[in-house]
């Protein structure tokens, strides 16, 4: 045997096994940068530019690309949307979308995230942090006293499908009050108090800081996407908008929310879920002809809390409830699979 031939054939090879891998690195390297500088470019804050702050530009939140390179979180996405089409192919629902956020890794996917619906009572969060941007200024006005009376009763009643309010004709009760039942019962006697006593200013202002039109501002029905939406309990939950304790607040008064057959009927586990839920029913001679529900929140998981937006759009309720449980249980499961 040729032992000079061959150990010059060995140095070839591992010459050429060493260019080989330097380029395949080097082509990945490049790969990775790439998608790293794409992403990176797509990152942007969202600051509060609001014209009395003449020397600072408050952070309020951060618009990050979506997970689509973590194999978990896009296997996952990809489970839900199939779980969408064969509900939607069963006659179970006409439409649905999802968003999913990790808040403190900065993570989300999302199934049709920018397809819009009618929030409904999702927009009561909005009324809350309103007052609660006023009260940062003036705290007491959360003490202020305001009366039911016959003529908001039947105002409710005006819309055939709306829900009677447990408010009594009246009775006097305290801006804080009405808070907590317009969002823990969803009580429409609260909101309409509330929203008839605002600081219109103070509403337009949090949809402004957002970059979200405000609801006066479009014609007929107010639509909004699962990713906007977000949008208000991130910047309670980073205490952003609100300072930290009235942040805390209005995450502890969403703590308290009844509706329990989305979202919630979801866990496996009593976990803390910070949530807001909206039904909004399209009718023609007081007959139902569509039916949207939504429930969208923050659910404290142990380290890694997310939050959750299942926006939906069908004919039956108690289908549309099934369908957010079983999106949150799916979320609930492989989200618990990762860390």
């Amino acid at each position: 045997m040729n032992y000079k031939k061959y150990a010059v054939k060995v140095v070839l090879a591992t010459l050429l096994l060493g260019v080989g891998v330097g380029l395949g690195y080097q082509w990945g390297f490049n790969h990775e940068h790439d998608i790293l500088v794409k992403s990176l470019n797509v990152i942007h804050p969202l600051r509060d530019h609001n014209p009395s702050y003449k020397f600072v530009s408050p952070l309020l939140a951060y618009i990050v690309p979506s997970a689509d390179q973590d194999a978990g979180l896009t296997a996952l996405k990809n489970k839900v949307a199939d779980f969408i089409d064969v509900q939607k192919k069963s006659n179970n629902l006409s439409d649905a979308s999802v968003y999913l956020s990790d808040l403190n890794r900065g993570r989300w996917i999302g199934v049709n995230e920018r397809q819009k619906y009618n929030p409904a009572s999702m927009l009561k969060v909005v009324v809350m942090v309103s007052y609660f941007k006023e009260a940062e200024i003036r705290p007491d006005i959360l003490r202020k006293n305001l009366m039911y009376t016959a003529s908001a009763q039947e105002a409710i009643k005006k819309d055939f499908f709306n829900s009677s309010s447990q408010l009594e004709i009246g009775q006097w009760y305290t801006i804080q009050d009405l808070i907590e039942k317009m969002i823990v019962d969803s009580d429409n006697g609260a909101e309409l108090l509330l929203f008839g006593n605002i600081n219109k200013d103070n509403l337009d202002a949090i949809y402004n800081v957002l970059n979200i039109t405000s609801p006066d501002k479009m014609a007929d029905n107010f639509v909004i996407s699962p990713r906007a939406y977000s949008l208000f309990f991130r910047v309670i939950y980073s205490a952003t908008y609100l300072n930290e304790d009235l942040s805390e607040k209005a995450l502890s008064i969403l703590s308290k929310t009844t509706f329990d057959d989305g979202i919630v009927a979801g866990l496996s586990t009593n976990l803390v879920v910070s949530h807001k839920f909206g039904e909004h029913v399209e009718s023609s001679n007081n007959q139902v002809t569509s039916v949207e529900l939504h429930d969208c929140g923050i659910v404290y998981y142990p380290v890694n809390p997310y939050f959750l937006c299942v926006m939906t759009k069908g004919k039956d309720i108690d289908q549309l409830k099934s369908v957010i449980k079983n999106i949150s249980s799916m979320v609930y499961q492989a989200y618990g699979s990762q860390q």
